[in-house]
């Protein structure tokens, strides 16, 4: 190939540096590709690549957030993933970084379509997460902290929930659990790292959480044998139970979790008083 026939990245269409672009780990590398030139800049402002917004792991601020809602959010826009770096600036730790309640109704008023919601290490304190959308059906915690008042008129709001995850959340309990009412459409219920998850808990996500299809306990050492006949009795729907580091449970309880939950496909427990704490698998994922 001779030197005037060989092609360089600028002679590549447009729709292939979209193609390119999706692949970014962060929206926030669209923001630096615009100061490239005018058609990059141009390209990484087309709304297909806005549909989903994911801006971690580098914490933002909530007057950076509301200017990149304004300016990129649409109909189209589906998901986003923010990181407030709370833990990592213990001097935030008092009130939130990246979120408050005037950017929460710009989300709602830009992008009334978002079914995914998800927060990164920051402090919920005075958010109203009933600003959202009613549109939500995936809400994701991580290393939050969510005080109840957060919560309030959650249960009306997101009827379409059907996934609520919540890792590394310390105060995560029974009566945060509560506030979502029953969700008769929330079928993923995930807890890592939320120590607080005792059996009053587990009587709250069986009375409201009752088509739930998959549940993950991980690191909730108050729970044992009994939550084991709760569970097996209130959420006949299961297929998929994930349980580590439980303190009283044993091999009465896992039996009644096999017996009684016959849409069961996949169980894992690790837990230090069954099988000398080795990892148990029945079934897989493929059919769940």
């Amino acid at each position: 190939m001779t030197e005037e026939s060989t092609l360089t990245f600028d002679d590549l269409p447009d729709n292939l540096y979209l193609e390119i672009f999706q692949y970014l780990p962060s929206s926030t590398d669209l923001l630096n590709l615009q100061r490239v030139s005018k058609r990059w800049q141009r390209v990484a402002c087309d709304y297909w690549l806005w549909k989903k917004v994911k801006i971690t792991p580098h914490p933002i601020l909530k007057t950076t957030l509301a200017k990149i809602v304004r300016r990129y959010f649409t109909e189209s826009t589906t998901s986003l993933d923010v990181c407030g770096g709370v833990w990592r600036r213990r001097r935030h730790m008092s009130s939130t970084v990246s979120l408050s309640n005037n950017v929460l109704s710009l989300i709602g008023k830009m992008s009334p379509k978002l079914r995914e919601f998800m927060i990164e290490e920051d402090n919920l304190k005075d958010i109203d997460l009933s600003l959202l959308p009613s549109s939500v059906q995936r809400l994701s915690f991580t290393n939050c902290e969510i005080p109840t008042d957060c919560l309030v008129n959650v249960d009306k709001k997101f009827p379409e929930l059907h996934s609520l995850l919540f890792r590394r959340c310390p105060i995560l309990q029974d009566g945060h659990l509560a506030l979502f009412g029953k969700l008769e459409n929330l079928e993923r219920l995930e807890c890592y790292g939320c120590y607080r998850i005792d059996s009053s808990a587990i009587r709250v996500i069986a009375e409201n959480f009752s088509n739930l299809k998959t549940l993950a306990l991980i690191g909730s050492p108050f729970l044992g044998d009994r939550d084991c006949a709760i569970i097996a009795e209130k959420l006949p729907k299961l297929t998929t139970i994930e349980i580590e580091e439980w303190i009283d449970i044993t091999m009465n309880g896992v039996t009644t979790l096999r017996k009684n939950l016959r849409n069961l496909k996949f169980l894992s427990i690790k837990c230090s008083s069954i099988n000398q704490g080795e990892i148990v698998i029945e079934g897989s994922r493929v059919h769940v």
